[in-house]
């Protein structure tokens, strides 16, 4: 499921500073791209999707 792979690409990504610098400053595009190649499989409307779910719950 996307869900669980953005899940984890969020933690592979706590887990490594150095790739969480990196992808901080890439076009969604790139980021997408960056986390398949890591193997983490999901597209940029899911990404999109799960941020705004996040801003909603959060308020902010």
């Amino acid at each position: 499921m996307s869900q669980d792979a953005i899940d984890q690409f969020i933690e592979y990504l706590r887990e490594n500073k150095d790739d969480l610098i990196l992808v901080s400053g890439m076009p969604l595009d790139e980021l997408i791209e960056y986390a398949a190649r890591r193997g983490f499989s999901f597209t940029a409307e899911e990404l999109k999707a799960r941020q705004a779910l996040v801003h909603l719950v959060e308020g902010t």
